[in-house]
């Protein structure tokens, strides 16, 4: 009985590894932003208490980047989203190469880290563009007016 539970606990253990693996790495990039996004609060904050100007470019998540730059919040999501491709197909590859050499223990787990990494992208990436679909409409008009103005 003791063996039949160890070898049903070693099979499952990558399925297990590969959701703890996405659900820290989408836990730890939320968390990160939402430290980043608290020193900035307070920093505004105090800025507000102590009357000092604001500029309005600290209020952009972007902060000195303009939105006429590359790095505007759509192509930061398709980044998300080109990351999560790619590690998701290099997962699977490994994962089928792996498979081919007899599930050896190194290439099988780096298979399934590489494979949560990319699903935990693609997460990050849907979650983004359903959390910030009317900053990403603003964005869209505000880049609208400004090509609009350089015509």
């Amino acid at each position: 009985m003791d063996g039949e539970l160890l070898a049903l606990l070693i099979a499952f253990t990558p399925v297990v590894m590969f959701f703890v693996v996405a659900i820290v790495l989408i836990v730890f990039f939320f968390l990160t932003d939402k430290a980043k996004y608290n020193r900035k609060y307070s920093f505004l904050e105090k800025c507000v208490e102590t009357g000092m100007d604001i500029n309005p470019d600290l209020l952009l998540d972007r902060g000195k980047k303009n939105l006429s730059s590359k790095a505007t919040l759509k192509t930061m999501l398709l980044n998300r989203l080109a990351g999560g491709i790619v590690f998701l197909l290099t997962g699977i590859g490994a994962l089928y190469w792996s498979i081919l050499g007899h599930f050896k223990d190194i290439p099988f787990l780096s298979s399934v880290a590489l494979i949560a990494v990319g699903i935990g992208f693609l997460i990050w990436y849907f979650m983004g563009k359903k959390m910030l679909a009317e900053e990403l409409k603003d964005e869209e008009q505000t880049l609208q007016q400004l090509h609009n103005k350089e015509r």
